[in-house]
């Protein structure tokens, strides 16, 4: 038998049992296993990371939150079948979809990610950029879609860059992440990549008061 655990701003997390795989709407739906502590946690981070965000925002950061660890997808439609809401799942991607059109949203959360993580850097943590790509194969009308090249198969395609700042100590498997950005060189706003990685290196240095020691590979020295 599933719970339901009542959480803050009229989410509620339906736990069921693993044998039942369908949400109130017959959709195939998969839920983390649920307990008052992974929902204490959920809520605990996403309020961290919401903070003076309107009540709406900080709703909408607990539902991807919870979506994306449920159903291991960033698709707004799977976060949004793992709701379990009786609302069509065609609304509820068009209400995810606002809020991610919401100003200096990613800002917001970036700046609140370094905040949170700040406590855990001292002199000797490690501070580790990483430049990828995302494919977006099959895509041809995406917002300043741009030739991305995989390094893993060493093809090229339409895609975008990413860029990521974790942190972690020295023999320990532990990351902690401290920034994230997608990129198009198409972009109108777009400079150039070495400005990307100078922007990145200067936000989290100063969140973490120069603390720590940068850790590049050869790409790093240009």
């Amino acid at each position: 038998m599933g719970e339901l655990f009542e959480v803050e701003w009229g989410l509620d997390l339906l736990a069921r049992d693993p044998l039942d795989k369908r949400g109130p709407r017959g959709d195939p739906i998969w839920i983390v296993p649920e307990s008052p502590r992974n929902c204490e946690q959920i809520l605990r981070f996403s309020g961290e990371l919401s903070l003076d965000l309107p009540k709406v925002g900080r709703r909408f950061v607990t539902e991807m939150i919870y979506g994306i660890q449920a159903r291991q997808s960033l698709r707004l439609s799977e976060v949004g079948r793992a709701l379990g809401e009786e609302t069509p799942i065609k609304k509820i991607v068009e209400r995810l979809s606002r809020q991610l059109r919401r100003p200096h949203l990613a800002s917001h959360l970036t700046n609140r990610l370094l905040r949170v993580a700040e406590s855990q850097i001292d002199a000797s943590t490690l501070l580790i950029p990483d430049l990828s790509d995302l494919q977006k194969k099959y895509a041809k009308k995406m917002e300043h879609l741009a030739t991305v090249r995989d390094g893993s198969e060493k093809t090229e395609g339409p895609g975008y860059w990413t860029l990521h700042v974790v942190a972690t100590e020295i023999a320990s498997s532990r990351l902690i992440p401290l920034y994230g950005r997608l990129f198009s060189q198409n972009a109108p706003d777009h400079i150039s990549e070495n400005e990307e990685i100078t922007k990145a290196l200067r936000i989290v240095s100063e969140k973490t008061a120069k603390r720590g020691i940068w850790v590049m590979d050869r790409g790093g020295d240009r």
